[in-house]
Parts: structure tokens; sequence; C-alpha cells
């Protein structure tokens, strides 16, 4: 009987270990298989968190959004500041919201675009009756035209719970550089600023206010809405600044020329 471990010129050894070769290449290709596998899983699980996340991202936003419509409402119908919520306004879809609203603010920042007017309260609306303590307004602006552009200010004012207007032509005044410092006249009158951009656009650093001692006065006429919406692990904030009143500035925009009369109802005259 033969054995072929024994026959002469056999290498036993060399088999042995091209068997270890074979079983490390395997144990390599299943590490591999592994490692693959843990990665793409991990890449998924994250793809789906991240899909998570952004549904709930959405939800949030529109809760935020929720809290904005409500102010702007509760502001439109009752001509009042709609109150801040600290606590959290809970949604019939889970969601919630709080919001935090402001009257003043210390400082403006408009872009005012060429030939457009930007119009700034400096009275409070809520106490009209009530002069404010205001009587410098300083600013500060760029352009893109190395300082061409001309900001045409004009001052309106009218004694407080009267109608009586102060001539606005008599606190007109054109300013050509980047900065400029508008005295208010007497403190016994509300007043509204209208700011022109002329030759270019104007970006305002800042439009500020200071009483007689030199302090900085927030700038009344305006809402500031900082809401903040909720869902899940997920927040989003939404910041929304409007005026208090709707200016009027646009109607000055527009002149009609007529040689018959401008009536409401009734027969038309013309020369």
């Amino acid at each position: 009987m033969s054995d072929e471990r024994m026959k002469p010129g056999g290498r036993p050894g060399s088999l042995r270990a091209g068997r270890g070769a074979v079983l490390l290449l395997s144990l390599l290709v299943m590490f591999s298989v592994i490692i693959a596998a843990a990665g793409l899983s991990s890449l998924i699980l994250r793809s789906l968190q991240q899909t998570r996340t952004i549904d709930n991202a959405m939800l949030a936003f529109y809760a935020a959004e929720t809290a904005v419509e409500e102010a702007l409402y509760y502001a439109r119908e009752s001509g009042e500041l709609p109150p801040s919520h600290s606590d959290l306004q809970m949604l019939s879809n889970g969601s919630g919201w709080s919001r935090q609203v402001s009257g003043t603010e210390l400082a403006l920042t408009p872009v005012i675009p060429q030939d457009t007017v930007y119009e700034v309260a400096l009275y409070d609306p809520d106490q009209e009756t009530v002069a404010t303590d205001i009587t410098t307004i300083e600013m500060d602006w760029t352009d893109d035209c190395g300082d061409c552009s001309v900001l045409t200010a004009t001052l309106v004012g009218w004694l407080p719970g009267g109608s009586l207007l102060w001539e606005p032509n008599a606190a007109t005044y054109n300013y050509i550089g980047g900065s400029a410092s508008l005295p208010l006249g007497p403190s016994n009158r509300l007043y509204k600023l209208r700011l022109r951009a002329q030759r270019a656009d104007i970006q305002m650093n800042y439009i500020k206010a200071y009483d007689g001692g030199g302090a900085l006065v927030p700038l009344p006429g305006r809402i500031k809405i900082d809401a903040i919406g909720e869902y899940s692990d997920v927040r989003q904030q939404l910041s929304v600044t409007l005026p208090r009143r709707a200016p009027l500035a646009g109607i000055y925009e527009f002149v009609i020329f007529s040689e018959c009369s401008l009536v409401k109802g009734g027969p038309i005259s013309c020369p």
C-alpha cells in the first residue's frame, strides 16, 4: 500500500503553506466585505437620519412662520403691538412656537435703492399724543460709486394730537458723503423722516437717534418679531421687521397732470 506523503521528492510543507495562504486570503476578503457593509449601513443610517431631520426642520419652520403670521394679524386687526410668548405654544401637528416682539430698535440698516424713499417714524404709534425726546438723527452710509450718491432727508412734523403739518420744504437737507447729523425741529412735535437715495443705491450702515444729552434713544415706530419653531429635536428661527404704520411715502412718487379738474363724482370742468 503506497503513501503519497512518503514518496521521494514530495513536499508536504508546501501543501500546508498553500492551504494557509488560501485561508488567510479568505479571511481578508471576508473582513473587507464586513467593513464595506458596515460603512454602507452607516451611510444609509446617516442619510435616513438627515432625511428625518429635514422633515422635522420643515415643520419647525412652518411653526415659526405661524407665530409671525399670528403676530401680523394681531397687529393689523388691533393696531397694537403683538404680545410676546416665552412659553411654547403647541399646534395640532405636535410642533410649537414661541416669540419675542419689540416695538423699538437701536439702529436701522436699510438698503435704499436709487430714486426710492425710505420712511422712518420718530414717534411712538401707541402714544401719538406724546412727543419723544429725540433731538438728533445720526446717519452713516456707503454706495458703489465712490461717494457720488446724494441722500435727501426730509422731516415732516405735526403737533401731538393734532393735524397741523409743519412745512416739509423748510426741513429738507441734501447730504453728499458717507455721514450726516440731522437736527430735529421743535421738541413739542411728532416727526417722520423720509430718506431718498439719488444717483446710486445707498447702503445705510446705521440710522440712530440721540437725545439732548447725547444718549442713544431706541427708534420707535417699527415691529421686530423673533419667532422660534420647534418640532421633535429641531428648532428653526424666523425674524421679521416691519413698520407699525404703512408708510405713505409712495404717494409722493407720482404726479398727475390734467387740464381738467380731478374730482370724484359730479361734472368734469375743463378750460
